[in-house]
């Protein structure tokens, strides 16, 4: 049986959408914003399945933001669909075992992904001969199947065969959800683009380039630019990259010094957004800004933030149903999350000054892509049309709900990359992009247990004149060191509950 509690009686379309779609269980909402004082409307939605022993540990939820609590009803409901839709298909889709060498002679070289431009981590010793779990894409400018791995497909374990070790830390990067398939391809394919952007532009190696905002900001923008600043918040708008025409850019910042923040871990709050459009793309970074304020006060703050907003025994269901993750939650992420819990607004702003907060140049705002490019499907196909012409190869895995008015999908585009700092992950284009900086990341000379071999194919190699680039895993951990959060977050709650306990991690 489907229930809801806490959602307002009249949801856009959208939003019934998302409902009637998600499996069968209790879906909860609730609104984030009191939380702050920006007024931009934040939802959190989960879903308390059924079949609770189906996926042991699994907390399908999701957040959400925008103009109107609509939007963001919509964004978090949409979230809870990429987080379980994906999982309910792909655990029931055959898979095929093999090398990509025993694959290429059945279904050519065009149905199979060459494992070696997926962005593995260093020193992998994942090669064209390594027997791997594969699922079926598809190529989206065409319609052809390829096969691709579960370790780049999945997003969480139980899709992956019994007993398989996935060859990196299984991620959702390239997930999106819509009223239709393209459109889910096309949100998957931003974020890809997003990401790929602003890996090595953001967080740990920010380069402090602050955008310089004229007169002609959308009235909209400028007006939440303007409440922001009322309340003594400072907003750092930064430019990531302007790469294949899309402005690539993110927002920080906080209360001015002597100012707050009421909860210490909202200065670490982020927003993100890559778009043809720097306008849309502006106000869609601010937008999230001011949710992720909320999000980690609630998320990560002290249980008390939690308890102020979710309904009489939210909290606690929730953390009875992810026993099984709080177990095996990744202990990086936690302790050193744990620790930011601890500091005050003071120590913590302190960590972040040489580099989220830093401000070490600008660029000006007007100088990003102009481009509206319609809604969400258009700049989809905007996106993978201007790929397809830079020589990427766009694909898809369909993990749309059979039958139901949405479309869900995970997008992977060997040659893109993610996670660099977080899981070692590099392929060409992070080794490239480190290298033309004079990086101490990237090496050349003799391989070491912390100089790993940047994992390349025969093309790529050559391109880099035959020499091995290596990349030096001890500096990733040295530079990334106690900001390690700002990449990896624990679950909800996980911080607060161990706290609560006076738990050390």
């Amino acid at each position: 049986m489907r229930r809801v509690e806490g959602l307002p009686a009249d949801l856009p379309d959208a939003a019934r959408a998302y409902l009637d779609a998600l499996p069968l269980g209790r879906i909860v909402g609730f609104p984030l914003a009191p939380l702050d004082g920006t007024g931009v409307p934040a939802w959190k939605t989960a879903l308390f399945l059924d079949e609770r022993d189906t996926l042991p540990g699994n907390m399908p939820s999701g957040y959400g933001y925008g103009e109107t609590d609509g939007q963001a009803i919509v964004g978090a409901l949409a979230e809870i669909a990429e987080a379980i839709w994906p999982t309910l298909t792909m655990r029931e889709r055959p898979h095929r075992l093999g090398s990509y060498r025993d694959l290429v002679r059945s279904a050519g070289e065009r149905g199979v992904v060459d494992p070696l431009t997926l962005c593995l981590p260093a020193g992998s010793p994942v090669g064209l001969d390594t027997p791997l779990a594969w699922t079926q894409a598809i190529r989206v400018a065409t319609g052809e199947p390829v096969l691709v791995p579960l370790d780049v497909a999945a997003v969480d374990v139980f899709e992956l065969p019994p007993g398989y070790q996935p060859f990196t830390t299984l991620i959702t990067n390239g997930l999106g959800a819509g009223p239709d398939l393209e459109w889910a391809v096309g949100h998957g394919l931003l974020e890809c683009l997003q990401r790929d952007g602003n890996g090595l532009a953001f967080r740990a190696l920010d380069r402090g380039v602050v955008l310089e905002l004229g007169p002609d900001i959308e009235p909209k923008t400028r007006a939440l630019l303007d409440r922001l600043d009322a309340l003594g918040i400072d907003v750092l708008p930064k430019f990531a990259t302007d790469e294949f025409g899309f402005a690539n850019l993110y927002v920080v910042g906080g209360e001015r010094e002597g100012r707050g923040p009421r909860v210490p871990i909202m200065l670490s709050a982020c927003g993100e957004a890559c778009d043809p459009d720097r306008d849309r793309a502006l106000h869609k970074a601010l937008l999230e800004f001011c949710s992720a304020r909320v999000r980690k006060s609630y998320g990560h703050g002290p249980s008390a933030e939690a308890l102020a907003v979710a309904p009489p025994g939210y909290v606690e269901e929730f953390l009875d149903r992810a026993t099984v993750s709080l177990a095996g939650e990744e202990s990086r992420a936690l302790r050193a999350m744990m620790d930011w819990a601890r500091m005050d607004g003071s120590d913590l702003r302190r960590h972040l000054s040489g580099t989220v907060l830093s401000r070490q140049g600008s660029r000006a705002f007007d100088t990003l892509p102009k481009n509206p490019g319609g809604d969400t499907r258009a700049r989809g196909r905007f996106a993978r049309e201007t790929l397809d012409a830079a020589g990427f190869d766009v694909l898809a895995v369909d993990c749309s709900p059979p039958g139901a008015p949405i479309g869900v999908a995970k997008v992977i585009v060997p040659g893109l990359e993610v996670e660099t700092m977080s899981y070692y992950r590099i392929g060409e284009r992070n080794a490239r992009k480190l290298i033309e900086r004079d990086s101490p990341l990237i090496r050349f000379g003799e391989e070491s247990a912390t100089r790993r071999p940047v994992r390349l194919n025969a093309a790529a190699l050559a391109r880099f004149g035959g020499r091995q680039p290596l990349l030096d895993t001890a500096e990733v951990d040295r530079v990334v060191g106690p900001l390690y959060p700002l990449y990896r977050e624990p679950e909800a709650h996980h911080v607060g509950y161990r706290l609560a306990q006076g738990r050390v991690a």
